[in-house]
């Protein structure tokens, strides 16, 4: 049986990695390789992080969260006690999670660049934001969306 804390550490440190490489993928898509990033508009620096923290906090509670009912039913892992206070059933919680984080990180990150009164970024600062928050995010999301799952199964 895999320990759950062990499990936990695992997953997220998977969870992160593939965040960042993701980010990276899409950072380049979206804003190119050079050039200053533009911060306020649509498409723009802080629009981005809507799409980009809900399909991260989406696939950090979804993905991990099905592999986990799976180990789960399969006696690969054990549930833990308590109960959560999200949804049991694993789609309604990882939109949710990614809702809530979608809303967050939109919310924070235009407040934080209207109070610095910026409006561009240089593209290695840029990017190196971005690749910290995706890391950020699934570092925080896919923990809770673990333990969220874990215990649904009880």
């Amino acid at each position: 049986m895999i320990a759950t804390e062990a499990y936990i550490r695992r997953e997220t440190i998977v969870g992160v990695v593939i965040s960042v490489a993701i980010t990276f993928v899409f950072f380049l898509i979206v804003f190119g390789f050079s050039g200053p990033v533009e911060i306020w508009g649509a498409g723009k620096f802080v629009f981005d992080f809507l799409p980009q923290a809900f399909m991260i906090a989406l696939m950090a509670t979804l993905v991990p969260g099905a592999m986990t009912a799976s180990k789960l039913r399969q006696g690969e892992l054990q549930s833990i006690e308590g109960r959560s206070k999200l949804p049991k059933a694993l789609p309604l919680r990882a939109l949710l999670i990614a809702t809530a984080a979608a809303v967050a990180s939109v919310a924070l990150f235009a407040g934080l660049f209207f109070v610095s009164g910026l409006a561009a970024l240089n593209w290695f600062v840029a990017l190196a934001a971005k690749l910290s928050f995706g890391a950020a995010l699934a570092a925080v999301v896919t923990p809770i969306g673990l333990r969220a799952a874990m215990m649904a199964s009880r």
